[in-house]
């Protein structure tokens, strides 16, 4: 039995990440509902800067969730660091840290899908892919074996986090002009993108490299 003092360093981080993700999900459902009822006063937009023929106009909405994205996020690198620093890791901490990265992550992947920011099939392919890298983890975890994440993993992990920090922030739906034609459009958009598609290709490999590692002791 766990006999570490719940309430540390580590736990109050990851409770604090908890606590962060609903706030995520409403800056950008408030600004969604702004979008479509045209409402200038609940969706304030700031201009940044006229790029020739663009002006780049950052919602004050999706300013602040990226803001409260990216603090949520370091509590996630502090409370590990502090747990294994300080030797606080708890039987809490194993349970409800996971849970509160996955509601993060997963959160931002969906709220930019549905902005269509992020095209379906990639935020499927992350999903899926921690999914079935979960449900195998803790099928080993049952047999009493613990498999380490690889470097992948841990790249994986460093672009997902940076892509999605830079897109609510940075993305071709802040960028206003009437002559802002497709092909302009698809440039811009997968220059954005290419820190998710880095992350995207980890996540195929370090999946692919942790399920060989692990099949031997799967059957």
């Amino acid at each position: 039995m766990d006999k570490k003092p719940i309430v540390n360093a580590p736990n109050i981080l990851t409770l604090i990440r908890l606590i962060l993700v609903p706030v995520v999900i409403c800056l950008i459902l408030v600004s969604y509902y702004a979008e479509m009822q045209d409402s200038n006063s609940l969706n304030w937009q700031w201009t940044l800067g006229t790029f020739g023929k663009y002006q780049y106009k950052l919602p004050i909405l999706w300013m602040a969730a990226g803001i409260v994205f990216i603090l949520a996020s370091l509590t996630d690198f502090l409370d590990g660091y502090l747990a294994r620093r300080n030797n606080q890791v708890t039987d809490f901490g194993k349970f409800f840290d996971p849970i509160a990265d996955k509601l993060l992550v997963n959160s931002a992947l969906i709220l930019l899908a549905v902005a269509g920011i992020i095209p379906l099939w990639m935020v499927l392919i992350l999903i899926l892919r921690d999914t079935i890298v979960d449900f195998i983890r803790m099928i080993l975890s049952s047999k009493q074996i613990t498999l380490a994440a690889g470097m992948g993993g841990k790249l994986k992990t460093l672009f997902q986090m940076v892509g999605l920090s830079l897109l609510f922030f940075v993305n071709f739906k802040f960028f206003a002009s009437v002559e802002f034609s497709a092909t302009e459009y698809g440039w811009i958009n997968q220059v954005i993108m290419i820190p998710m598609y880095i992350a995207t290709f980890f996540s195929i490999y370090s999946g692919t490299v942790y399920f060989c590692n692990a099949r031997k002791n799967l059957f």
